[in-house]
């Protein structure tokens, strides 16, 4: 199982730099070890692949041998996202999961990062606003 630089994580790390933002990746020392992470910003985003972590979208097919085993890994990785969740804004981050079908799908992508930049920009408001 490849669960570090994925396509969709990469795509997402690309466009992030060219935009001139700089993350961390796989950040060991947060719960969950985000994917990436924006510490100006105080915000994570978590890629997260549509099967593995069972999005709803048309690749989130269960397979049709050992159900049951499958039923209870797809369970547990949804109650470690949600407890890392609750960690992470605790901790006072921001969390934003992408999923692999929006980030891959051309004319999703773009709507994907208008959200993603729309929340960055809500941070750095709310940051300029405490400093001023």
């Amino acid at each position: 199982m490849k669960s570090k630089n994925t396509k969709p994580e990469l795509k997402i790390r690309s466009y992030l730099f060219s935009k001139g933002l700089r993350f961390r990746i796989h950040h060991t020392g947060l719960p969950g070890t985000p994917d990436i992470v924006l510490p100006r910003y105080k915000i994570i985003i978590n890629v997260n692949g549509c099967f593995w972590h069972q999005h709803g979208c048309t690749h989130t097919k269960t397979p049709n041998t050992k159900r049951d085993f499958w039923h209870n890994k797809f369970k547990e990785t949804k109650y470690k996202d949600a407890k890392n969740r609750v960690k992470l804004e605790r901790l006072g981050w921001n969390v934003i999961d992408l999923w692999e079908c929006a980030i891959m799908n051309e004319k999703s992508f773009n709507n994907v990062l208008k959200a993603l930049f729309f929340k960055i920009e809500h941070v750095e408001n709310n940051i300029k606003y405490i400093y001023a």
